[in-house]
């Protein structure tokens, strides 16, 4: 895999971002939690997109409780 071509998902303030591996390099260490790299932004977006439903799902859970 060529990781200068790569797109991360991270959690960082306790939001999802999708950031290239340029942006990821430039971010203070420890300032983020990565949480999965793809080989394109698509796949990383599409997994953004499933992390924030199943963080929404869960807020709804616990507002139903």
């Amino acid at each position: 895999m060529n990781f200068q071509n790569t797109w991360y998902v991270i959690e960082r303030n306790q939001h999802f971002e999708t950031i290239s591996y340029e942006a990821l390099a430039l971010l203070p260490e420890g300032s983020f939690v990565m949480l999965q790299n793809f080989e394109t932004h698509r796949e990383a977006l599409e997994e953004h997109k499933r992390l924030v439903k199943l963080a929404i799902d869960d807020a709804k859970r616990k507002l139903a409780d």
